[in-house]
């Protein structure tokens, strides 16, 4: 579908937008084939060992936090708090909020869609070389694994050294003959290490990808699968300058920038100049709060942000001009990139027996 034609509809459900020219800002619908390296092919059994693994909290320190813990279904596979909570502390969402444990200091980005990290107007990336985290400060969804089970706030703990985490883990993993049983199925001869376990947790983390959602399916052709409003509002969107950052089949440049976004706690220099990168918006009715340090709580103060910055300020990079208003439509676009389906299965148990996500 070509930029044209969506001003044509544009106009004819009575938008009325004053749009600029496309530029490089175009909206797509995602592929339907999802990109993985030739050294870790999406198997089923990488896959069904990845999510016991995810959700296994066997692989923390203290065996008391998951990847799920703070990557979680109810939450569009983020955790729906400010900032996360690891090590230490309990439950999911507010409950853990409220609750004792280490805060990371930084808001959990969803792992939805991050098999397409790096996917941009420009074209995409190789899945060894997609931009991970807020700072870009890993590539691949294999490298970004074992970030978090070497953190020791996030998944480490204090009973290990990072040097001494991944090696204690694959003890832990090959003492359980089920988990012995699942790494030969999917990795063979290689058997339980740290690289297949990086593998394993990848491969799962490649099939969390919604299903089309309003939007995918009106850039494919389908005239009805969007509301009057919600087209009003992508061209609100496209029109008012929020998709040079947020643009391509994930909503996102994956570029860093920099923000006056509120400061919560000490100083985040982000990549050590103060920049983040451009969040997707897929799924953005899910995974409230937002920003990097989640200081900004619901969609509505999202607009009212970008529709309050100060074009001129030396801490906004870009050629960035606030919305000009309808909300109503935008927050209806919002829900047009929200609305597909993706797996939200809850395992009932994990191989090492212990709670899964959990405590």
């Amino acid at each position: 579908m070509n930029y044209h034609r969506l001003l044509c509809l544009a106009l004819l459900v009575g938008g009325g937008c004053s749009l600029k020219p496309p530029h490089s800002e175009t909206l797509s619908s995602l592929p339907r084939s999802v990109p993985a390296p030739a050294d870790n092919p999406t198997k089923p059994e990488a896959v069904e060992l990845g999510r016991a693994l995810f959700w296994d909290p066997i692989l923390s320190g203290d065996r008391d936090v998951a990847c799920a813990t703070c990557h979680h279904p109810d939450f569009g596979y983020s955790d729906g708090l400010a900032v996360s909570v690891g090590v230490g502390g309990r439950g999911v969402g507010s409950a853990r909020a409220a609750g004792p444990g280490a805060r990371v200091g930084r808001n959990s980005m969803s792992v939805l869609g991050t098999a397409f990290n790096g996917l941009s107007v420009d074209g995409a990336v190789p899945p060894e070389a997609a931009p991970m985290f807020w700072d870009h400060r890993t590539a691949s969804l294999e490298a970004q694994a074992l970030g978090p089970i070497k953190n020791e706030l996030e998944m480490r703990g204090s009973a290990f050294s990072e040097d001494e985490i991944l090696d204690e883990l694959v003890a832990r993993l090959t003492s359980i003959p089920e988990y012995v049983a699942k790494f030969e199925a999917a990795f063979g001869a290689e058997g339980v290490s740290a690289t297949t376990l990086a593998k394993a947790i990848a491969a799962f983390e490649r099939t969390l990808v919604p299903t089309p959602t309003s939007f995918d399916r009106y850039m494919a052709g389908d005239d009805g699968a969007m509301t009057a409003s919600q087209i009003r509002g992508m061209h609100g969107f496209i029109g008012q300058g929020c998709a040079r950052c947020h643009s391509g089949p994930m909503l996102s440049d994956f570029k860093l920038h920099r923000l006056p976004v509120a400061p919560s706690g000490a100083p985040d220099l982000g990549d050590g100049m103060g920049q983040f990168r451009t969040p997707s918006l897929r799924m953005i009715t899910l995974t409230a709060p937002y920003m990097h340090n989640g200081t900004v709580t619901t969609l509505d103060e999202s607009i009212d942000f970008y529709h309050n910055l100060e074009v001129t300020s030396p801490l906004l990079e870009g050629d960035v001009e606030p919305p000009l208003g309808g909300g109503d439509d935008l927050r209806a676009f919002y829900e047009a990139i929200s609305d597909g389906t993706f797996d939200r299965t809850i395992p009932e148990r994990v191989p090492s027996g212990l709670p899964p996500g959990g405590t």
